[in-house]
């Protein structure tokens, strides 16, 4: 499922997708939290509310475009009203591509330097992470889990073992590869193959001919459904998303999963702030997300991995995971996917039409 165009999920244990918030009435005294279905176990809720004194109320979505949805009503809302809706959260998760469209829109609020000095654990992030948040010096959320970009092949059909981007330029992959219907990944990947950053500032004639020799290797473009036709073998490898691949691995022992050594693209879940009032609570959540051990049930009991940078509490079963902890030197060479300018985007978004047309 696309994590660049909105789309999420897995399951939480005693806390349903798409319910709907309680009597505002009687639950005023609740910290209200909009986020993914399987971002968060259900225990840290729990944990959560052992330790600080205000209660969670928690309504969870298996889609991120849905949360999107809901943040756009939220504004709509609060716009018209004149005093924020009582079903209006005070947190909510999205992923970090929809960071900048929520800022353009007005529909989140920057961190106060007061709350973040009230959230030590901000302080202790890896500054690619803080950085990733942080526009014209002001930090707009807090990532708390992270995943990467992914090649999963069939190698009980495949005679070679796929390793790097360039492996999928090779003729045995010929119609048997599945690319997501996503520009920027797709350039993305191509520019990473070329040695270059996983987001190109110039879209060189070079690239565009690697671009046209991938499109041949390509059966369908799909960022939703990447993986049922891996699993049916009409393709034999796909590019996904690490969190996807993490699940359906467990159960199909025929898949193998690959980090390219060339380095990837980087993808977080950021808890932001809707416009609005702001809960007492909130900056006592998002740090509390970011504490070793809190920080390690994230990483062991979901798809992705926890932006903490304290993860010694995290179980060496889990750490000897490749999808979830490759290595270092390819996480350092991996880049974040960040926001174009008006006159690249253009660019790509050419290319991008081009090379799905076949006119390249």
């Amino acid at each position: 499922m696309d994590r660049r165009k909105f789309l999420a999920g897995a399951a939480i244990a005693a806390i349903s997708g798409g319910c709907q918030w309680s009597n505002p009435l009687e639950q005023r005294d609740r910290l209200k939290i909009l986020g993914l279905l399987g971002a968060i176990p259900s225990k840290v809720i729990s944990q959560f509310e052992a330790n600080y004194p205000q209660k969670i109320e928690f309504k969870a979505e298996n889609l991120p475009s849905k949360i999107w949805q809901e943040l756009q009503d939220f504004s709509k809302s609060e716009s018209t009203a004149s005093k924020p809706p009582a079903n209006l959260p005070q947190l909510v998760s999205i992923g970090d591509a929809w960071l900048d469209q929520a800022i353009a829109r007005s529909l989140i609020q920057p961190l106060t330097p007061e709350l973040l000095a009230k959230m030590p654990y901000w302080s202790q992030l890896a500054p690619r992470w803080q950085q990733s948040v942080t526009r014209n010096n002001q930090v707009w959320g807090i990532p708390y889990r992270w995943g990467a970009t992914a090649i999963a092949y069939r190698r009980d059909k495949l005679d070679f073992r796929i390793q790097q981007w360039s492996d999928l330029w090779r003729p045995e992959l010929k119609n048997k590869l599945t690319l997501p219907d996503d520009a920027r990944e797709v350039i993305g990947l191509a520019s990473k193959k070329m040695g270059q950053s996983y987001q190109p500032s110039e879209l060189s004639d070079s690239l565009r001919q690697e671009l046209k020799s991938l499109h041949s290797q390509v059966l369908t473009y799909s960022s939703e459904h990447y993986l049922q036709s891996l699993l049916s073998t009409d393709t034999l490898a796909a590019v996904g998303w690490s969190s996807d691949m993490y699940k359906v691995k467990r159960q199909n022992p025929d898949l193998e999963v690959v980090i390219p050594q060339d380095g990837t693209a980087l993808w977080s879940d950021v808890w932001v702030i809707p416009k609005g009032e702001v809960a007492i609570a909130v900056g006592d959540w998002m740090n509390f997300c970011l504490t070793p051990a809190i920080a390690a049930q994230i990483t062991a009991l979901t798809d992705a991995v926890s932006t903490s940078s304290d993860l010694t509490q995290v179980p060496d079963s889990v750490k000897a995971n490749s999808i979830k902890f490759f290595a270092p030197e390819v996480f350092a060479k991996s880049d974040l996917i960040e926001p174009l300018s008006p006159a690249l985007l253009t660019q790509y978004q050419d290319l991008w039409t081009k090379m799905r047309s076949g006119s390249l």
